[in-house]
């Protein structure tokens, strides 16, 4: 049975004939053994140093985190130097901030002062008082920085009441005076110093 050749069928086979007659030719078979060998052992080096490749990017990637992290640890041990240092300088003078601010109320030892002040100016203590102990400074839940609030009352003259005003304000410990009268006395040269002050503690660590 004779085999019906189209166009195209004879057009191509001209092209196999062709590619079949050149790889028969030592050199393109050789080539040819070559490439494939070639891309068969890239093939398989691909996959081999693939892991290799992932793990350095790892490794490189961990490398420059732990730098990170190690500026930011020196960064901190600078800031704790430099903290030691300033706390170093200021040690000494530490003792005032406790006698502003004392961990206790201390009003026997306020009261002291109060009458050695007194007793420095000239004036007469008429009255003392002091009220509860309420919290100030409200946040996020917490209370802080408790109060003894106080009233005084004392008699003198004027520049000598003024001049212990002035002093009382000015003393180690922190008071913040409200408000403050003059009246007139039952002597007339003598005033009546009337004021409503508080003093600041801190809280104990429990």
């Amino acid at each position: 049975m004779e085999t019906t050749q189209t166009p195209e069928y004879r057009r191509y086979r001209r092209y196999f004939v062709d590619l079949s007659r050149f790889y028969q030719k030592k050199e393109v078979r050789v080539y040819t053994s070559i490439v494939l060998s070639i891309l068969t052992v890239a093939f398989f080096l691909f996959f081999a140093i693939r892991p290799t490749i992932v793990t350095i990017v790892g490794l490189v990637k961990e490398i420059k985190d732990k730098r990170t992290i190690a500026e930011q640890l020196e960064d901190k041990i600078n800031a704790l130097n430099s903290a030691q240092i300033e706390y170093q300088r200021i040690e000494r003078n530490l003792y005032l901030v406790d006698e502003a601010f004392p961990v206790d109320p201390r009003l026997s030892l306020y009261i002291r002062q109060l009458e050695a002040l007194a007793r420095r100016h000239n004036v007469d203590i008429q009255s003392l008082q002091f009220k509860g102990t309420t919290l100030k400074g409200k946040g996020e839940g917490k209370e802080t920085s408790p109060e003894v609030s106080f009233s005084l009352a004392l008699a003198g003259d004027y520049p000598r009441l003024k001049s212990f005003l002035d002093t009382l304000t000015r003393l180690r410990r922190l008071v913040v005076v409200d408000s403050f009268t003059f009246q007139t006395g039952k002597e007339e040269e003598r005033l009546i110093l009337s004021l409503d002050a508080q003093i600041y503690y801190q809280t104990k660590e429990k």
